[in-house]
């Protein structure tokens, strides 16, 4: 509109954002030039920079590909300032989950909200969009950053998400809507100019999740999937969560708890994955809270989920969804960072928006609550951070372990060749040093010449195992014996006996013996202090992964170190277990492990050997459920290698998720610093498509 060329205006501080443009002749801020803004240059009484926090609904990462034609402010302030290539949601990829956790820093499961509607089992009620019970502080946990207000402004846009949701993220109709909300970027930008803060202010512009093309016409049935849809209650579309319609029916509780012999693989093209939430995968942190139903279904991209036909014929009223799996390219959504706290011109690797929370609170000069974040992992988005991490006191050394009488018991093993432990060779296998042990238990390294073990005596099994392995390794070495080890005392080890006569456990090698790099050191693999407890279903998973993978990575990255070891997580809560806590779920015997974890790190730069890399490192993580069967593949009747990497690949997830649920440290040696190996550790790859 056109603005009135009054000059008191200025004195009355009401004038039109175009004020200066239109009536003065002056150049708007998108007219100007990407300046480089060294420091805040902020009139006087401001004690520091302030904060303006953009939230765009629905703005799938994809969207800036469309360029100047309809995004020109916001495409000048990601080239100007700080921007990721996308940034990813939490889990479900909804709205409030997601705004509260960019709020708060922490995880859907922490804070409470868990989606856009959901029952309390202790509330009696029922939290929904439409419903004045939203209102209630009751339902919201966490400390967000909204209670500083001084310094702090936020504005959300339900747009582009409503007309994404009508018209689909593909269509061109969407420019009007983004076009409208670069309008007010730009409006805001020519304000702050006009008051002189465009040198000031720090500005975050972030979407809250993305979206992916949806239709009616792909809607799964759960009626053509179980007899008893009357008996359920789901919270349907692009997710699905089904509880018990009479929760005090003992009968009708344990059917719904039933998707595995109901829904499991039930057709050949079937476009969801029903899990209990104990066995969704760990990078989505979507277990540990009462609000979340038992049985989850993950949606496959572009589907929904119902519980049956609806009567009659309705119209289709949308072409576009989100919620789904947020890992997938279209849930992903937009970052960037401006203003004299931010880097200029600069591009940094993608992040979930957990971590901004830490960002938010450093730029207000606040200390944060506790939260899911890992605090100076994005110090590289800021010009002078103001938060420097330190790597954390190592709680438990390993015990300085000598050689014991052997005695006569071998623990019903039987190795016909003898074994000697080979000469140390810590930095092969321990590229990036050892891992710390961040709780109170005793153990001990074992050395071997082609990997190194953290033995806890308590849980009679390694901690952790690592070895390196080269380009192309030796051809395999198999061997089909288990021997005892005569450096811990037969009342820490576990024994042959005990796993012949458990027919449902097996045991496995955390180093394969195949990989070794002698035939004579293969012997050192076969020792019992190298096994683990596993279910012979997981043991294919594993073999696969030992005999086939870990060689195609190690090709494709020039060698690779791997490090890997059991998990215990019994309460779901994405944290180790104490050992008093695995006494709670297992009494008597050696604990199995509810996951097993592998870290793989290689030389960002390939032309550099995994163990003498002086660059940027590069990691990939895994957190694989450890259970009795491998129903959720659904191709568990084939070969491995049609089905196995796939499944890894879904229970991808970041070093620090590793971390958490081992207690241990990780790259505790290397050429890089702290604040760059945080950022490494809370990457996560997703083996997606590029935005």
């Amino acid at each position: 509109h056109a603005c009135h060329c009054s000059d008191d205006c200025l004195v009355r501080g009401d004038c039109c954002t175009n004020y200066k443009s239109l009536c003065k002749g002056d150049s708007s801020w998108l007219q100007d030039q990407c300046e480089e803004i060294k420091s805040p240059e902020c009139p006087a009484g401001f004690v520091r920079p302030p904060l303006i926090m953009l939230s765009v609904d629905g703005f799938r990462a994809s969207y800036v590909k469309r360029g100047n034609a309809v995004i020109p402010n916001i495409n000048k302030l990601r080239t100007c300032g700080t921007h990721a290539p996308y940034m990813r949601p939490v889990y479900p990829s909804k709205t409030f989950p997601n705004l509260y956790s960019l709020a708060t820093g922490l995880y859907p499961e922490s804070h409470g909200i868990v989606g856009n509607s959901m029952y309390d089992p202790v509330f009696d009620a029922t939290f929904t969009l439409r419903s004045r019970e939203k209102l209630n502080h009751r339902w919201w946990g966490g400390q967000p950053v909204r209670t500083v207000l001084p310094y702090v402004y936020a504005m959300h846009s339900e747009q582009p998400d409503t007309y994404g949701h009508k018209m689909g993220p593909m269509s061109t109709e969407l420019n009007n809507p983004l076009r409208v909300i670069d309008r007010i970027v730009g409006q805001l930008m020519d304000g702050l100019k006009q008051m002189k803060l465009h040198r000031c202010v720090n500005i975050i512009l972030v979407g809250d999740h993305g979206m992916e093309e949806a239709h009616c016409d792909r809607t799964e049935f759960l009626s053509n999937y179980m007899t008893n849809v009357d008996d359920i209650i789901l919270i349907p579309g692009s997710l699905g969560r089904i509880r018990s319609r009479y929760p005090n029916n003992p009968k009708c509780e344990r059917e719904t708890k039933r998707p595995g012999k109901t829904m499991f693989c039930k057709k050949a093209e079937q476009h969801f994955k029903p899990y209990l939430k104990q066995h969704l995968p760990k990078r989505l942190h979507y277990a540990y809270n009462r609000r979340i139903e038992e049985i989850h279904l993950l949606v496959e991209r572009k589907w929904h989920v119902a519980r049956k036909v609806p009567e009659g014929r309705r119209h289709c009223g949308f072409a576009g969804d989100h919620g789904y799996d947020n890992k997938i390219t279209s849930m992903q959504t937009i970052f960037l960072g401006f203003g004299p706290t931010f880097k200029f011109r600069t591009k940094v690797p993608a992040f979930e928006n957990i971590e901004l929370y830490n960002v938010m609170c450093d730029l207000l000069g606040l200390k944060p609550a506790p939260n899911n974040g890992t605090h100076g992992s994005l110090n590289h988005l800021l010009r002078s951070p103001v938060y420097r991490p330190s790597m954390p006191e190592e709680v438990s050394r390993p015990a300085t372990s000598g050689l014991v009488p052997a005695g006569a018991d071998d623990l019903g093993c039987s190795c016909d060749d003898k074994v000697s432990c080979g000469p140390r060779k810590s930095h092969r296998n321990l590229p990036y040093g050892r891992p710390a042990v961040l709780f109170r238990t005793k153990y001990s390294l074992l050395h071997h010449s082609d990997f190194i073990s953290g033995y806890s005596e308590s849980l009679s099994m390694p901690l952790w195992t690592s070895y390196t392995v080269k380009v192309s390794p030796l051809p395999d070495a198999l061997s089909n014996c288990v021997r005892p080890d005569s450096r811990v005392p037969p009342a820490y080890s576990q024994s042959c006996t005990n796993y012949r006569a458990d027919k449902q456990i097996t045991f496995a090698f955390l180093y394969p013996p195949q990989l070794s790099s002698t035939v004579d050191k293969k012997y050192d693999g076969v020792l019992i202090t190298n096994t683990v407890p596993m279910f012979p279903a997981f043991k294919r998973i594993w073999g696969y992964f030992q005999r086939a993978l870990v060689k195609k990575y190690a090709t494709e990255r020039n060698g690779v170190n791997v490090l890997v070891g059991p998990v215990f997580d019994y309460n779901c809560d994405g944290v180790r277990d104490s050992a008093e806590k695995i006494r709670e779920y297992v009494s008597g015997t050696i604990p199995v492990p509810t996951h097993y974890f592998a870290v793989l790190t290689s030389c960002l730069d390939f032309t550099q050997a995994a163990d003498s890399c002086s660059g940027p490192l590069s990691s990939a993580a895994f957190i694989l459920p450890h259970r009795p069967s491998n129903d959720e593949t659904c191709r568990s009747s084939e070969e491995e290698s049609r089905w196995a990497e796939e499944l890894m690949k879904m229970h991808t997830a970041r070093v620090r998720d590793v971390e958490l649920l081992t207690g241990l440290d990780l790259y505790r040696r290397t050429t890089r610093s702290y604040g760059e190996i945080l950022s490494l550790k809370t990457y996560m790859h997703t083996y997606e498509s590029e935005i």
